[in-house]
C-alpha cells in the first residue's frame, strides 16, 4: 500500500507532527461542544460500569492489589491507584454497560480507550480542562483516520477494532497530555504498535470491557516509555512487518494520510455516533422502530403474535445470542432487545438485569422474535458500521404493523439533543453519585474548557 504522509517519512512521524502542532484553535465552537459531549458520555459510562461485576474483579484482583495510593481517580469509587491502573479501570468502566460511543470510520468505540488514559496523563501532570479537550480530540483524530485505513478489514478479520485502534489513541492522547514534541509521539504511537489485541470472539463476556481497560493502559504506559527515553521503531504502523503489514491484508491502495489529519476532524464529519441504549449498536435502529411503533399503535405485550427485525446482510455479526441467559449476552442479542422494548416501553441500564433476563412476558417475547436481513436496507457505504434497520411487529389481531429506521437515535444524522445527554448521565449517575455531586459534574463538564486543573471534575465523580 502507497500511503502518501506529505514527507513525514512514515505515517507514525506524521501522526507524531500532527498531535504534537495541533492547537486548541483548531478547533471549532461546535467541535469543543462536540468534545464535551463526548466527554460527559464517556463519564456517564464509566460511572454507570462502576459497580459492574467485571468492574470488582478487576479492582479487588489487579488494580487494588497492584498499587497502592497513586493520586489517579478511580470513577465512582472512594479508591486511587497509580495512573496505569486507573487508566486501566476506567476504561474497562467506560465499556462495561456497551453505553459508549461510537465511531463508523473507526468500526469502533473511540471514547472509552482514549479519555481514561487522558485524564490519568492529566493528573499525573496537573493539566487543564482545555489540554484535555485537545488531547481527545488528537486522540479520535488519530483512531478514526487509521480506522479509514484499517478499521473495516480489521473488524472483518476478527480483530476488535476498539481495542486494536483504541490502544493507539490512547497514546496520541497521553503524549499530548505530557506534552512530548513530535518524535517522542511518533514514538509512543511505535510502542503501541507491540499492544495491539482484542478478539471479537470475546464479545458477550467481560474480557470485551476489558479491551478498553487494556488499550487505555497501554497507551499511557507507551506514553509514558516514549518520555523516559524508551525507542521505537518509526516504521511500526506501515513499513515492512509492521502493524498494517501485519494485521491488514485487504486495504485501500493508496491514502494520503498527511492531508486527511484534521482535515476535517473526525468528530465534525462524519461524526461521533452516541448511543442512547446500553446495547449493541446493531440494535438500536430496531429499538428505536420499536419503541415508535409501539407507542403509535397503543401494543401491549399480549397483543404480539411475531417479530421480525431485519438489518442488512453482513450486519449483526456480534448478535449471537438468540436466546440468551445473562444480562452481558442480553447487550447482544436483537430477541432480547425487541423484546424489552416491547414489553416494558424502554431499554435501560435497568433493563439489563437477571431478573428481567428471566421474566416470562420477556421470555415469550423472545421465543416469538426473529433477526432476518433485507438486501435493500444495505448502506450505500459498504463501510458503514451504523446499521439501518425494519422492524414487523404481527398482532394477534390479524395486522402487521412496521417501521424503517435508517438512522438510529444518536446517529449524526438524527443526534441526540442536550436533554438528552444530560439526561443519559443523570440516569447513569443515579447508581453510584448523589443528586449534589451529578450536578457538581454536569457544571464542571460545561465548563470544562475554562477549569485550570481537572481537580472540580474528578473529585465530583467519586464516592465518600
Amino acid at each position: 500500500m502507497n500511503l502518501s504522509v506529505n514527507g513525514a517519512g512514515s505515517l507514525a512521524k506524521a501522526m507524531g507532527m500532527f498531535v504534537s502542532a495541533l492547537e486548541f484553535s483548531a478547533l471549532s465552537p461546535t467541535d469543543i461542544t462536540t468534545l464535551k459531549y463526548g466527554v460527559m458520555d464517556c463519564l456517564a459510562c464509566a460511572i454507570a460500569g462502576a459497580p459492574e461485576p467485571v468492574t470488582r474483579i478487576l479492582l479487588d484482583r489487579i488494580v487494588n492489589a497492584g498499587s497502592a495510593g497513586g493520586g489517579a481517580t478511580i470513577l465512582g469509587h472512594s479508591v486511587q491507584s497509580s495512573p496505569l491502573g486507573a487508566a486501566l479501570a476506567n476504561g474497562v468502566m467506560a465499556h462495561a454497560c456497551d453505553f459508549d460511543d461510537v465511531s463508523d470510520p473507526m468500526c469502533g468505540h473511540p471514547t472509552a480507550p482514549a479519555l481514561p488514559a487522558i485524564l490519568a496523563a492529566g493528573e499525573l501532570v496537573q493539566c487543564s480542562g482545555r489540554d484535555v479537550l485537545l488531547a481527545y480530540a488528537a486522540a479520535i483524530e488519530v483512531m478514526t483516520k487509521l480506522g479509514r485505513i484499517a478499521g473495516y478489514e480489521l473488524y472483518q478479520s476478527g480483530w476488535h477494532a476498539t481495542a486494536a485502534l483504541g490502544v493507539f489513541g490512547a497514546a496520541a492522547g497521553a503524549s499530548k497530555i505530557l506534552g512530548l514534541n513530535d518524535e517522542r509521539t511518533a514514538t509512543a504511537i511505535g510502542i503501541a504498535a507491540s499492544r495491539v489485541a482484542g478478539i471479537r470472539s470475546n464479545i458477550g463476556t467481560m474480557v470485551k470491557p476489558m479491551h478498553c481497560g487494556f488499550a487505555a493502559r497501554d497507551g499511557l504506559e507507551a506514553a509514558l516509555l516514549a518520555a523516559a527515553g524508551a525507542t521505537a521503531s518509526l516504521a511500526a504502523l506501515d513499513g515492512s512487518n509492521g502493524f498494517l503489514d501485519t494485521y491488514v491484508s485487504q486495504r485501500e491502495p493508496s491514502v494520503d494520510v498527511g492531508s486527511l489529519l484534521g482535515n476535517p476532524f473526525d468528530i465534525r464529519e462524519p461524526g461521533i455516533v452516541f448511543k442512547k441504549y446500553p446495547s449493541c449498536l446493531d440494535t438500536h435502529s430496531a429499538i428505536d422502530a420499536i419503541l415508535e411503533l409501539r407507542d403509535r399503535h397503543d401494543i401491549q405485550p399480549e397483543d404480539v403474535k411475531h417479530i421480525r427485525c431485519l438489518l442488512a446482510p453482513g450486519v449483526g455479526g456480534d448478535l449471537a445470542y438468540h436466546a440468551p441467559e445473562a444480562p452481558m449476552e442480553g447487550k447482544f442479542s436483537m430477541e432480547f432487545c425487541s423484546a424489552v422494548a416491547l414489553a416494558r416501553g424502554r431499554v435501560s441500564l435497568a433493563e439489563f438485569s437477571q431478573e428481567v433476563i428471566d421474566d416470562s412476558a420477556v421470555r415469550r417475547l423472545i421465543g416469538i422474535s426473529k433477526l432476518d436481513f433485507d438486501p435493500e436496507l444495505t448502506n450505500r457505504d459498504p463501510r458503514s458500521f451504523c446499521a439501518a434497520a425494519r422492524v414487523e411487529i404481527s398482532l394477534q389481531d390479524g395486522r402487521v404493523v412496521q417501521k424503517t429506521v435508517h438512522h438510529m437515535r444518536g446517529h449524526p444524522e438524527n443526534p441526540m439533543t442536550e436533554w438528552e445527554f444530560v439526561s443519559k448521565f443523570k440516569d447513569c449517575a443515579s447508581t453510584v453519585l448523589g443528586p449534589t455531586q451529578t450536578g457538581r459534574a454536569l457544571a464542571a463538564i460545561e465548563q470544562l474548557e475554562q477549569l485550570s486543573n481537572l481537580r472540580p471534575l474528578t473529585s465530583s465523580l467519586v464516592t465518600a
